[in-house]
C-alpha cells in the first residue's frame, strides 16, 4: 500500500465538527486536521486506488465507484448537519498531510468568508420540465380556433397545406414559449435565494423522463425563505398543470455549486 489522505470536505475549525465512522475504503477511519481556522475532514488511502493504470480502470466501473462516491456524500452531508460546509469534490487526494495543508493555508480568507456568508442556508436544485406534445397541441389548437373562418373555406388540398403551415409557426411559438417560462422561473429563483447559478440542463437520457428539462438550477437559499419557495414552487405547478410544465425542487443539498475554486 502507497499511503495517501482523502480529502471529503472542509468545514470551520471553531468549532470543529465531530465526524465517526471510516473513509470511503471502509477501512480506514475519518478524523478531524485542523489547519488555521478551517477543519479538513480526512481519511487515510491507497494511493494506487488513484493513480496508475489500475486506478483508471476503477474510476470507470460503477461497481467500485458507486459506494465510495455514496460514502463520499454521507460525510459531506454528515458534517453539513453540524454548521457551514465546503464539499470538496470526489476523488480529491493528497500524497501526504503536508500536501494538503498548504494550499488551505494559503486561501484561508477565502475560505473563512465562505463559511460566514454560506452560514444558515442550503443548496436546492431546481427543475422544470415541460411535456412538448401537450404543449404543442395546446397552441396548436388554439392556432386553428383562431383561423377557423379561413380553413373552412379552402378546398381540401389548400386546407391541408395550410394546417401545415400552421403546424410550423406553433413549433416555434412553442420555442419560444418555452424561453419565456425559463426567463420567468430563473426570476422566481433569484427572488427565492441569496445566490443562483445556471446549471447545464440534462437530456432525456440522463433524466429517464419522458418531458423536456429546459431549466436547471442551483439556489443558495435561507433557512426562513425555504417555505416561501416551496410554496411558490407548488403554486406555479398548480397553475401550469394544463400547459405541460412541471417544477421539480429537490435539496437541501451541500452547497457544491457556490463551493470557491481551491
Amino acid at each position: 500500500m502507497t499511503p495517501g489522505l482523502y480529502l471529503f470536505c472542509l468545514a470551520p475549525a471553531s468549532p470543529p465538527p465531530v465526524i465517526s465512522g471510516v473513509g470511503i475504503d471502509g477501512e480506514h477511519p475519518l478524523f478531524v486536521e485542523i489547519i488555521g481556522e478551517v477543519a479538513a475532514v480526512m481519511a487515510a488511502v491507497d494511493l494506487d486506488d488513484f493513480s496508475g493504470p489500475a486506478a483508471q480502470a476503477k474510476i470507470t466501473d460503477l461497481a467500485w465507484v458507486a459506494p465510495r462516491a455514496l460514502r463520499h456524500e454521507e460525510v459531506v452531508m454528515a458534517v453539513m448537519a453540524q454548521g457551514p460546509v465546503l464539499p470538496v469534490r470526489f476523488n480529491t487526494v493528497f500524497s501526504s498531510l503536508a500536501a494538503a495543508v498548504a494550499p488551505l493555508q494559503q486561501r484561508q480568507d477565502v475560505l473563512t468568508t465562505f463559511f460566514r456568508e454560506t452560514a444558515g442556508t442550503e443548496e436546492w436544485i431546481l427543475k422544470a420540465y415541460v411535456n412538448l406534445p401537450q404543449a404543442r397541441a395546446r397552441l396548436t389548437a388554439a392556432r386553428l380556433e383562431a383561423e377557423k373562418e379561413q380553413l373552412e373555406g379552402l378546398a381540401p388540398g389548400k386546407r391541408y397545406f395550410f394546417e401545415q403551415k400552421i403546424k410550423g409557426i406553433v413549433e416555434k411559438e412553442t420555442s419560444s414559449w418555452v424561453t419565456g417560462v425559463g426567463r420567468e422561473i430563473e426570476a422566481l429563483a433569484q427572488g427565492a435565494s441569496a445566490e443562483f447559478s445556471k446549471c447545464r440542463v440534462q437530456s432525456r437520457e440522463v433524466t429517464g423522463r419522458d418531458e423536456e428539462m429546459f431549466f436547471h438550477g442551483a439556489l443558495l437559499v435561507a433557512g426562513n425563505s425555504l417555505e416561501r419557495l416551496e410554496a411558490a414552487v407548488a403554486a406555479w405547478n398548480g397553475k401550469q398543470e394544463t400547459e405541460g410544465i412541471q417544477l421539480e425542487l429537490s435539496g437541501p443539498w451541500p452547497p457544491y455549486h457556490f463551493a470557491p475554486a481551491l
